[in-house]
């Protein structure tokens, strides 16, 4: 009868000890998914910034080659009219 006690309360601190080492644990890996998804967000953070100006200079780059398409026809506009002049 005595050994059932002994044996009932031994298991009972088990239990208690894997339920807290359990909590412990669980507490552990939420502050680091805590830590790990504030890296994530610093680092989309910085890629939608890095993003903004990618497309800003892509705007920018598709401007400047309007502008040269432009100019290129202008240029083959006016070759072709001194063309025309000079075998006249």
């Amino acid at each position: 009868m005595m050994n059932k006690l002994r044996l009932e309360r031994l298991i009972n601190a088990v239990t208690i000890f894997l339920i807290g080492a359990l909590g412990i644990a669980g507490f552990m890996v939420m502050n680091q998914t805590v830590e790990s998804n504030k890296v994530t967000a610093d680092i989309a953070k910085i890629q939608s910034k890095h993003k903004k100006s990618v497309l800003i200079e892509v705007g920018l780059l598709t401007a400047e080659l309007r502008n040269l398409e432009k100019d290129i026809q202008e240029i083959k506009t006016l070759l072709k009219n001194n063309k025309n002049k000079t075998t006249d």
